[in-house]
């Protein structure tokens, strides 16, 4: 007797826990209402036994991390084999002209080892850092970085792009490539870093604007947590490298604390030290390769089902906000993406739909 009134009480409270309306699962912080509202009642009815997919970059943080880092090196002048390579690992064609400059590949890295090693000569001689970021030297190496990633962007796509920024990682060992990382996270993390700043050179023929600083909202943090007392797995499958993602992601206090084998992000061929070149056995997370990600290592443990919640910013992330017939939302957070493109008809269903439907548009939480 005294048996079956212990189980009635702990089937009663765990009607309760599922059900309950009032079980606050995500605090109101920025969220949109319905917003909200809908992510609520996703977490009440779905629980355990389902999983969550986010992008990371300008998704589950504000901004992009593989850029902040490329941010730091370049402000830090913190290289190791990048400009042995002249800077250009990971680019198609070296001898292929940059879009409307007249100059190759080859010529602006050549380039670019010149004016890094001249910069490099200056601090080994004792000059501060302050007094060599004013030089005009460093002024048209940073410009001419940009202009050099700008470039193949335009010509080769993000694919290329996703390449060559952690290349510049080139012949760290992991853990030092880790203690850059979070150098500077340290150095870049917060709202109040937020910015965009206009890198030209001194004769103003290359640069352009560049976007700083990276935070990661209460909201977030909070809808990562409460997912996970709706015994929710969260994952995250980015097109960043998953190196440089997992130092945020998994810091219990900056980040999401999350387990390093639920991050997934490009990879690079295993070796002592950072090769450059994507691993083939490896289903890489960018567009149609996020489905395949999911499907290999995330869905076998939860019987092939797909993902209750999928959250993305980008046409990147398109094919995996729309994969699963059974994801019950896509969270879609609107950083400013064409009407016209393919994850603005999203949002466009999302608006259409009073957030009320399979798609949920969530403004930036930058706007805040």
């Amino acid at each position: 007797m005294k048996k079956a009134f212990v189980y009635i009480l702990c089937l009663l409270s765990a009607v309760s826990c599922i059900w309950d309306p009032t079980v606050d699962f995500l605090t109101e912080g920025n969220w949109d209402p319905e917003v909200r509202e809908s992510l609520v009642k996703m977490m009440i009815r779905t629980g355990k036994g389902s999983y969550a997919v986010f992008d990371f970059d300008k998704t589950s943080i504000v901004h992009d991390i593989s850029q902040a880092l490329w941010v730091y090196q370049i402000e830090h002048l913190r290289y190791a084999d990048a400009p042995d390579h002249d800077f250009l690992d990971g680019i198609p064609s070296t001898e292929d002209e940059m879009p409307g400059t007249g100059l190759s590949y080859a010529a602006m890295g050549k380039v670019l080892s010149a004016e890094y090693r001249a910069l490099k000569d200056k601090l080994d001689a004792g000059e501060s850092m302050a007094s060599v970021r004013a030089s005009d030297t460093y002024l048209d190496f940073r410009a001419r970085m940009h202009s050099l990633y700008t470039a193949m962007d335009e010509q080769y796509g993000s694919w290329v792009a996703y390449l060559w920024q952690p290349a510049l990682l080139a012949g760290y060992t992991e853990a030092e490539a880790r203690e850059l990382i979070q150098d500077a996270i340290n150095e870049h993390l917060g709202k109040d870093k937020l910015a965009v700043e206009q890198w030209l050179s001194p004769d103003g023929l290359w640069g352009g604007d560049v976007e700083r600083g990276i935070w990661v909202s209460p909201e977030m943090k909070d809808l990562y947590k409460s997912l996970e007392a709706a015994r929710i797995d969260a994952y995250v499958c980015s097109a960043s490298l998953e190196l440089i993602v997992e130092v945020l992601a998994c810091d219990p206090v900056l980040g999401f604390g999350m387990p390093a084998e639920r991050v997934f992000g490009l990879r690079f061929v295993p070796g002592e030290t950072i090769i450059p070149e994507f691993d083939p056995a490896y289903k890489q997370p960018n567009k149609e390769g996020k489905v395949d990600c999911i499907l290999e290592y995330m869905a076998p443990a939860y019987g092939f089902a797909g993902p209750v919640l999928v959250a993305g910013d980008s046409n990147g992330d398109v094919p995996m906000l729309t994969a699963f017939p059974d994801t019950w939302h896509g969270l879609i957070i609107d950083v400013g993406r064409s009407p016209e493109s393919s994850i603005g008809q999203l949002a466009a269903q999302a608006r259409f739909e009073r957030n009320r439907g399979r798609y949920l548009l969530q403004p930036s939480f930058e706007r805040f």
